[in-house]
C-alpha cells in the first residue's frame, strides 16, 4: 500500500491531480473520525477534515516519504484541530440557545466511544450507554496533549511511535502523556469500573 501511495503522490505531483481522489477515498472516513474525536462535533469535524485535505494537497510537494502518508495526514488533522480549539477559546461563550437542543449534536452528549453489545438486554444496553457518556465526558476533561495521545493510541489504534511522529515529539513524552491520561481517567471513572 505504501508503494501504491507513493506512486499516486508522484502522479499527482506530475500533474495527474485526479489521482488525489484515491487518497481521499482511502482516508476520508479516518480523517473525519479523528477530527470528531478531537473536537466532539461532527460538523466541525467534517470542516476540519476538508481543510486538512486541502492543506495536504497544497503541501504534497513537501511530503518527503520518511513517514507513511497516513501519519503525515494525521499530523495535519491534529494541527487543524488544535487551531480550531484555539479559535474557539477566543470566541465569546454562548449564553443562550433558541429552540430545543438536539441530543445528537450537543457537545455535552457527544460520545467518543460507544461500547455497543448487540446481544445485550435493555438494561445492559442502558448501562453501556451511560458508561459511554461517562467515558466521553472524562476524555473531554483531559488536557489537549493527553486527549490527543489517548485518542490516537487507544481509539484509533496507532502505535506510540506513530503518535510521536504525528505530535512531533519523543516517544517518552507520548508515554508520559498516555500514563497521565490513563491515571486521570481511572480516577474519574473508578465508580464505573
Amino acid at each position: 500500500m505504501v508503494d501504491e501511495e507513493a506512486e499516486i503522490i508522484r502522479a499527482v505531483l506530475g500533474g495527474d491531480v485526479d489521482r488525489y481522489a484515491a487518497l481521499v477515498d482511502r482516508y476520508q472516513g479516518v480523517t473525519i473520525r479523528l477530527a470528531f474525536t478531537m473536537l466532539g462535533n461532527y460538523e466541525d469535524a467534517r470542516d476540519i477534515a476538508q481543510e486538512a485535505w486541502v492543506s495536504a494537497y497544497r503541501a504534497l510537494g513537501s511530503f518527503q516519504g520518511r513517514a507513511k502518508f497516513s501519519t503525515w495526514l494525521y499530523r495535519i488533522v491534529v494541527n487543524k484541530c488544535k487551531d480550531a480549539g484555539k479559535r474557539r477559546a477566543h470566541q465569546p461563550a454562548i449564553v443562550g440557545r433558541v429552540g430545543v437542543p438536539d441530543a445528537d449534536t450537543d457537545a455535552a452528549e457527544t460520545l467518543f466511544v460507544d461500547p455497543e453489545d448487540p446481544t445485550a438486554n435493555p438494561s445492559a444496553h442502558a448501562a453501556n450507554h451511560e458508561l459511554s457518556r461517562q467515558l466521553s465526558a472524562a476524555i473531554r476533561t483531559l488536557s489537549s496533549h493527553q486527549r490527543t495521545v489517548f485518542v490516537l493510541h487507544h481509539l484509533h489504534g496507532l502505535a506510540l511511535d506513530a503518535v510521536a511522529e504525528i505530535m512531533e515529539c519523543r516517544v517518552g513524552t507520548i508515554k508520559s502523556h498516555l500514563f497521565r491520561a490513563t491515571e486521570q481517567l481511572r480516577r474519574r471513572l473508578s465508580p464505573w469500573i
